[in-house]
């Protein structure tokens, strides 16, 4: 990983916000926040589908928001204060890289779990991921 990968965090919330609605409640306030204080800007945004239900249809599972940070430490802080704030529930992720080593913040309703390990990239999902080499 590079040091750009140390510069990124991938925020994870779960619900079942409309893709408008998730924008108006999340990216200008965070995009505020992070841009008053000089540490980072919200770079994207999505929405992940769910398995589909008994009806066949599929609903969102999660909405994601990619930040660019300056600052990864300082930047972390204002969004564990921030995004309970703004409404995000128990199951909210931060996504980052520390020293090549991918990390998860998790709020739990009450506080934030912090730095939890996550699997590399290459061990995801229990086996080990294809190269150009193999």
């Amino acid at each position: 990983m590079s040091q750009s990968a140390e510069l990124f965090i991938y925020v994870k919330i779960p619900g079942l916000l409309s893709p408008l609605e998730r924008g108006r409640k999340y990216e200008p306030p965070i995009d505020k926040a992070l841009g008053a204080l000089q540490l980072g800007s919200v770079s994207g945004w999505g929405s992940s589908l769910g398995e589909p239900g008994a009806d066949g249809a599929r609903r969102v599972e999660f909405h994601r928001i990619d930040i660019d940070v300056t600052q990864p430490f300082e930047a972390r802080a204002v969004l564990q204060r921030l995004l309970p704030e703004l409404g995000a529930g128990p199951g909210t992720e931060l996504h980052y890289v520390m020293a090549d080593v991918r990390y998860q913040d998790v709020y739990t309703g009450l506080s934030w779990e912090l730095a939890q390990r996550l699997p590399s990239l290459s061990t995801r999902h229990g086996r080990r991921a294809q190269t150009q080499l193999d």
